[in-house]
């Protein structure tokens, strides 16, 4: 495609372009090369943006996006908190605080919401005067977004209408079955969420999903087609750092690089490090290393001894990760096998992945074979399945893997072919690409309401 060819395309996701968090590394890696000045990006994200490949971002304020009555009344709240502190003329970061509960009073208002409705505080939206004009100056030619949340439903139902632009969804995570599932009045959000949700897939011209499992199980589900677009790679940075030898060290690192969501791997993750420090109290040369944002990792602080074997440090500058994994002994990749973390992450795939993969380090796959990661790594062979819980069968399985050269070959060398053949930026981003200009190129907007 030459750079004429590239529609002005809107992306509207919770996360930005970053290079820390899965969602913001999809994004940059699956839209580098898309011409600078035909890419923007509208999200209520607090990570430092990456201007690598968008250089034009709002950020969403309180005055578009909030929480919904009566939680809404957590806003004066706080203004009136921060003023009896004497800081009367503070910069509240509004935004953040209510995505995230933060602080004291924005976790009772949280614990409140749950409680009555099974899930996060519902939040509005108003497309203001500001944003309108930063639309109108982008003047985009098509919508692109992540969803996630009615809010989000609602923000990119609101500007397609307003623009008469046509929309791509992208799901990454199976969120419309986990939200709203308890509570007083969860029933009732949930069928909203589920009916709004509908409404905008009907209107989407293009409707992505993470991986096959996914975009098949939708298909059943939602009666549309769905295409598999995941994390890709350069590999031309990540295979000079490639490992070539499968010799165990000593002590033999087992590591992990990622975030760590509660209902995603927290609690697999412990039982990881507990594992390890069983092994490395029986005598074995064994060391974990966990590479987390600091605030994610305090709980495994809890780990048994020894604590020489265990190590908790912040995640590595990107241009470092290659290295580093590819000097590790193992890598491990759990899931969690509550049935919470399995409705939520059942269909995922991880963006760590395809890194994990192309590192040529083996890799040790935890969790129930309800999730899709976990049978395609069984399937195709690129990872050493733990498929019981408990610290027991992960720590006859790592201490088996450190005495097996030839089965860390074996792994590490299956998997990097697969990561080749899989996730090649060069040859999935173009075809990612060309997709979404042949919906600006063939579709016209229905005169129909989105809201219907």
């Amino acid at each position: 495609m030459t750079p004429t060819e590239f529609p002005r395309v809107l992306v509207v996701t919770s996360n930005n372009f970053n290079l820390v968090a899965g969602g913001g590394i999809t994004l940059t890696n699956l839209f580098r090369g898309w011409p600078a000045d035909r890419i923007a990006n509208l999200h209520e994200d607090s990570t430092p943006e990456d201007h690598s490949v968008c250089q034009n971002f709002y950020r969403l304020s309180e005055d578009e996006i909030r929480w919904a009555w009566p939680f809404s009344l957590a806003r004066a709240w706080f203004r009136g908190l921060t003023a009896a502190r004497g800081k009367p003329g503070r910069s509240w970061d509004w935004t953040s605080a209510l995505s995230v509960g933060t602080g004291q009073q924005g976790r009772v208002w949280v614990r409140l919401a749950r409680s009555a409705l099974g899930g996060g505080v519902p939040r509005t939206v108003k497309v203001t005067e500001r944003l309108g004009q930063w639309l109108e100056r982008f003047n985009p030619q098509i919508l692109y977004g992540f969803l996630g949340s009615m809010a989000q439903i609602r923000l990119v139902r609101e500007i397609a209408q307003r623009l008469r632009i046509p929309v791509a969804v992208h799901i990454m995570d199976d969120w419309p079955v986990v939200l709203y599932r308890r509570g007083l009045l969860g029933p009732m959000f949930r069928r909203v969420v589920r009916r709004e949700f509908e409404a905008v897939l009907r209107k989407s011209s293009l409707r992505l999903g993470i991986g096959e499992d996914m975009c098949n199980e939708y298909r059943a589900r939602y009666g549309h087609t769905f295409l598999p677009f995941h994390n890709v790679l350069d590999f031309g940075e990540w295979l000079p750092h490639a490992k070539t030898n499968w010799e165990a060290g000593s002590p033999f690192i087992v590591r992990y690089v990622g975030s760590i969501v509660p209902d995603a791997q927290r609690e697999a993750l412990r039982d990881v490090c507990e594992a390890v420090a069983a092994l490395k109290a029986s005598g074995a040369s064994v060391q974990m290393w966990v590479h987390a944002p600091k605030n994610q990792v305090s709980y495994l602080q809890g780990c048994p001894p020894p604590r020489d074997g265990l190590h908790f440090v912040d995640l590595p500058p990107p241009e470092a990760i290659g290295r580093l994994l590819s000097e590790s002994d193992l890598l491990v990749l759990p899931f969690n096998f509550d049935p919470s973390s399995i409705r939520y992450i059942r269909l995922s795939m991880p963006t760590k992945v395809p890194a994990y993969m192309a590192s040529g380090t083996p890799i040790l796959v935890y969790g129930p074979r309800e999730m899709a990661t976990v049978r395609y790594a069984e399937r195709e062979g690129w990872g050493y399945v733990v498929a019981t819980p408990g610290t027991a069968p992960l720590r006859k399985a790592i201490g088996w893997l450190m005495n097996d050269q030839a089965t860390r070959e074996r792994l590490g060398q299956r998997a990097q072919f697969l990561a080749c053949e899989d996730y090649d930026a060069t040859k999935i981003r173009p075809t990612f690409h060309a997709v979404l200009a042949s919906v600006v190129a063939k579709s016209r907007m229905p005169d129909d309401d989105l809201s219907r």
